[in-house]
């Protein structure tokens, strides 16, 4: 009997970089696109992810570098959400929404940002943006994140 067997692998033709920094994703946006000559705008939709039955939203930005042809996303790793399922009711201070937090990428939880680099061909240069990006004093750290480290790249696919 002939077993077929589904390759379930993420095509990792992707760079990523993880932020640190203590701003709102649109101010974050602004200065990257301010120092970094980009156009980052924000997407018509969020990232949607399900968690214990409530839809979770991570801001999402997007840019096409026309000197690359390499689609960047802009998103957000951090968000909270309020619980919609709340727990038995056993006092009159149970009855307070909890707010709960979730991150996009778990193995990542360090990182309040990342931005992901669509490269096929390997054209962009990612040292140099990271070097810029570093040079932004409300960005606290920009470092290259690979590939391989990744727990959960399904995450990443943004379309």
């Amino acid at each position: 009997m002939r077993k077929l067997v589904l390759d379930t692998s993420i095509n990792s033709g992707f760079k990523l970089i993880g932020l640190n920094a203590s701003i709102e994703p649109f101010k974050l946006a602004f200065l990257i696109n301010k120092n970094l000559k980009t156009q980052l705008v924000r997407a018509r939709y969020d990232v949607e992810m399900l968690e214990k039955n409530n839809t979770v939203y991570y801001a999402l930005y997007t840019y096409c570098d026309p000197k690359t042809s390499c689609n960047l996303y802009f998103v957000q790793n951090k968000t909270k959400y309020i619980d919609q399922n709340p727990k038995f009711v056993t006092t009159l201070f149970d009855d307070q929404e909890q707010i709960l937090g979730k991150h996009l990428l778990n193995s990542h939880r360090h990182s309040d940002y990342f931005i992901k680099i669509e490269d096929e061909y390997d054209r962009f240069k990612i040292k140099k943006m990271i070097l810029e990006l570093n040079d932004i004093p409300q960005i606290i750290s920009a470092y290259e994140i690979y590939s391989e480290d990744i727990k959960s790249p399904e995450n990443l696919i943004f379309k």
